[in-house]
């Protein structure tokens, strides 16, 4: 679910409780599904994992926030690595 999806269901102003929700579906199908991170940024959408990111270092949560982290910049190498081999 990207960004905008989220907004859509959940609003234009998420309180903090509706971010931890949905930082426990991302964590959920993080362990699920393994840490491809072009399928699970991908389907979250790049700005949805920095958002999420963003709460999870003001909820002080920094095992989250690592993860994130770490997701996100295999996913923008990996996008690039695929755009210079076209």
């Amino acid at each position: 679910m990207d960004e905008n999806k989220f907004v859509k269901l959940i609003g234009d102003n998420p309180s903090a409780d509706e971010y931890s929700m949905m930082t426990q579906h991302f964590i959920k199908a993080y362990h699920r599904y393994g840490v491809d991170p072009t399928e699970l940024v991908g389907v979250y959408g790049i700005e949805l994992c920095q958002t999420l990111l963003e709460h999870n270092e003001l909820e002080e949560e920094y095992e989250l926030c690592s993860i994130f982290k770490n997701l996100i910049n295999d996913y923008k190498k990996t996008i690039e690595n695929e755009k210079s081999n076209i």
